[in-house]
Formats: structure tokens, C-alpha cells, sequence
């Protein structure tokens, strides 16, 4: 085009009617900018979850052990005291070795040679035991353990199972309530009454982290992870009866799955799997004694456990209580009063609706409550964690707070006491 020459109108008109590339895709760029800031939104909070998480883990641990040093140094300072130049490396793990844990030192040394008989150990669930035996020998390089061993392995089993417990049920309780709820749960977990349990050398450790990471499990809606850790937990102890039960409701009730026979399918399949620990054991029993009722056997042979009228079982205990003297009569008396806690907290319960809850500790106390006497009812409550989290739940209030310090308080008090008396050999429930 000649200088000077205006442009034809064509051309003005074109390159005026086109937008620049940058605003030919504003509806794309407006969405890729909407998806950046979700993504980079999603990044803040799942970081931010795993900075809670971590708060959490490391609170729960350091209350755990807080308390294990508080109960594990009364044992020591027994031994200290009462039996002078006897504490050494080699013993030390043994300090809270007595009653039960007898009895799972002779399984994981010899499993179970005979059946009926005196010390009655078929009693006693196998996962524990063998649990403890395998950590043995895998830190003392041995296939063959000594007794020392062993009690270091089982030792190092109720440690460690009590961490992880304490650390689960601050996750499960954080997921519902606060952090301050959470952490008062795990407080009268591993600080309240009778949590020497947790300490020494018996299953309630090891049961309690697969109880209640089944728990956590059922509560996030991973149910087959769950029954997986119900089959674990069924090999330590035969709370996983109650246990199962429970989260058999809690499926039952959840709303994560719709209609109700879907719903009713998955609690049926979870019970069923879930049982299998504890049902392998007792037809394991079965096998090789011929008596299906084997355990059940045992138990009243051993303990004198037959199903009777709970006032019968209440006339007993209280004849056990009024009729010894000593630490028999210390616990016996606990059980009576713990008994009356349990049911007002069964009430407390219903109360607030809290039906898986409800099944567990009331299953519980239907079971013990119908027994010979009352016997280890208070002992019961170091592997209660639902009402670890009932109590603990009293904190979200002002005008009810007292009720957790008053537990968390009588617990700490009580632990440390008993775990005194027991490093020297007194009953404890």
C-alpha cells in the first residue's frame, strides 16, 4: 500500500474484530485457575491433617510415656525397697511378672504340653505368648529362648502395644470430639484405674491396639481392614466377643451404605470374619481335647467360672470380701465398686445413645456380672476403652469436667499404688 494511503475498511474492520489469543480462552483459563486453587487447597488442608496427625501421635506418646514412668518406677522403687541388691538388667523386665504372666511365660516357652490340668494355660489366648516369643528371638538371635528372653520379649510387647493403643484412641476420639477430648482419653487409658495392666506383662496391651484400630477402622468405613483386625485380636484376648458384637452394630447403624440389607451383608460378613481368631483357638481345642466346652471347662476348674443368677454372683463376692483380708480384700471391694460404675455408665450410655458402646461394656458386664463372683471386674476397666472416651467426653463441658480430673486423678493414684504391690507379688484382680 502506497504511503499516506489509508488502509481498506476490510482490514480495519478484522483487525479490530479480533480479540488477542489471551482473551480467546477465558472460560478455560477462569476453570484452570479454579482448579489450581482447589488443588492447592486440598494440598493445605490434607498438610495440614498430617501436621494434626503428627501433634496428635507425639501428644499420645508423650502421655503414654509419662505414665509408664510413673507406673513402671513404683515397681522399681518396690524392688528397690523390699528386696535390696535383686534388681538388675536381667530382671528388670520381670519386675511385673506374676499371676498371669506366668502362665504366658510357660505357653511361649512350651506352648501347651498338657490339657486340664495344673497350671491350666490353654486358658490363656496364644497370641500374646507366641507374639512375645517371636520379638525374642528376633533381638536375642535364638530360636531357643531362654525364660529371661521371653520375659524381655513380653516386656517389650506390652510396650510397645501400649503406644500404638494410645496413639489409635487418640485418632478415634479426635475424629468425633476435640483434641482435648482426645487426649483426656488417652490419659485414663494409660494413667487410670488399674492401666498397671498396661504395663505388665499381660495381653490387654497387644489386644487393646487391634481393638482399637478395628474401631477406628469401622469408623472410617474400611470394615474388611477392620475384621481383619478383629481375627488378631481374637488371638489375645476374648474381649473380641464384645468387640465383634459392637462394630457388628455400629455396621448395622452407619449410614456410610444404604439400603438396609446391603447394610445387614456387610455386619454379617464382618461378624463372620472377625470371629475367626478366637473361633479357630477354641475348635483348635476342641481337636485336640474332644470336649468342644474344653475352655469353658477350664475356666471353672481353674477359677471356679460357671454361669449363675447375678445376685448369686453378688452374694459371693461379697462373702470373698467380707471373709479375706489383705490385697484379696482390696480387690475384691474394687469390683464391687466398679461394678456400680459400670452401670451407671451403661446408663449414661443409653443416655446418649452410643449403641456400639452400649453393646461392648454391656455384653461385658452380662458375662462377668453372671460368673462366679466379681472377681477381676475392675481389672476389666484397663480394656474398656469406651468408657475411657465417656469419661473423657465429660471435658467438652465446663459444669462436668470435675468427673475427668476426679478419675483421672483416683486412677493415677490407684495405678501407681497397685502397680507397687504388684511388682511384689500381691494379687491384682
Amino acid at each position: 500500500m502506497p504511503a499516506g494511503t489509508a488502509p481498506p475498511v476490510y482490514d480495519l474492520l478484522v483487525s479490530t474484530a479480533t480479540a488477542p489469543p489471551s482473551l480467546e480462552r477465558t472460560d478455560e483459563t477462569d476453570r484452570a485457575d479454579r482448579f489450581d486453587d482447589a488443588t492447592s487447597g486440598r494440598a493445605a488442608a490434607r498438610d495440614e491433617r498430617r501436621r494434626r496427625s503428627l501433634r496428635g501421635t507425639l501428644l499420645a506418646l508423650a502421655i503414654w510415656a509419662a505414665a509408664r514412668i510413673v507406673l513402671e518406677g513404683a515397681a522399681v522403687v518396690a524392688w528397690l525397697v523390699e528386696r535390696p541388691g535383686q534388681l538388675s538388667l536381667a530382671t528388670f523386665p520381670t519386675i511385673l511378672s506374676h499371676w498371669d504372666s506366668e502362665n504366658y511365660l510357660h505357653v511361649a516357652l512350651a506352648g501347651y504340653p498338657t490339657f486340664g490340668v495344673v497350671p491350666f494355660d490353654e486358658a490363656f489366648l496364644p497370641g500374646y505368648p507366641f507374639l512375645s516369643r517371636f520379638v525374642a528371638e528376633g533381638v536375642f538371635f535364638t530360636v531357643t529362648p531362654n525364660p529371661t528372653q521371653v520375659a524381655a520379649g513380653m516386656w517389650l510387647v506390652t510396650g510397645a502395644s501400649a503406644a500404638i493403643a494410645a496413639v489409635l484412641l487418640w485418632r478415634t476420639v479426635r475424629d468425633r470430639f476435640d483434641a482435648r477430648i482426645a487426649a483426656g482419653a488417652v490419659a485414663i487409658l494409660v494413667a487410670g484405674p488399674y492401666a498397671h495392666f498396661l504395663v505388665a506383662p499381660y495381653a490387654g496391651a497387644p489386644y487393646l491396639a487391634f481393638a482399637i484400630g478395628a474401631w477406628l477402622l469401622v469408623q472410617r468405613g474400611r470394615w474388611f481392614s477392620a475384621a481383619l483386625l478383629c481375627i488378631a485380636a481374637g488371638t489375645f484376648r476374648v474381649e473380641t466377643v464384645y468387640l465383634v458384637a459392637a462394630l457388628v452394630v455400629a455396621q448395622l447403624l452407619g449410614p456410610r451404605v444404604r439400603p438396609f440389607l446391603a447394610r445387614l451383608w456387610r455386619a454379617v460378613a464382618f461378624g463372620a470374619i472377625g470371629a475367626l481368631g478366637l473361633g479357630y483357638y477354641l475348635v483348635w481345642l476342641w481337636h485336640e481335647t474332644g470336649d468342644p466346652r474344653h475352655w469353658f471347662l477350664v475356666q471353672e476348674l481353674g477359677w471356679h467360672r460357671k454361669t449363675q443368677w447375678p445376685w448369686e454372683t453378688f452374694a459371693t463376692t461379697l462373702s470373698i470380701a467380707t471373709g479375706t483380708t489383705g490385697s484379696g480384700q482390696f480387690q475384691e471391694w474394687s469390683d464391687i465398686v466398679m461394678v456400680a460404675l459400670y452401670l451407671v455408665a451403661i446408663g449414661f450410655l443409653v443416655a446418649k445413645r452410643w449403641w456400639p458402646e452400649l453393646v461392648y461394656t454391656g455384653l461385658m458386664v452380662v458375662s462377668m456380672g453372671t460368673s462366679y463372683a466379681w472377681t477381676s471386674m475392675a481389672r476389666e476397666s484397663s480394656v474398656q476403652f469406651p468408657l475411657m472416651v465417656l469419661v473423657a467426653s465429660t471435658l467438652g463441658r465446663r459444669r462436668t469436667r470435675w468427673v475427668f480430673w476426679v478419675a483421672l486423678g483416683v486412677g493415677i493414684v490407684d495405678a501407681t499404688y497397685q502397680s507397687y504391690r504388684f511388682a511384689l507379688g500381691d494379687w491384682g484382680d
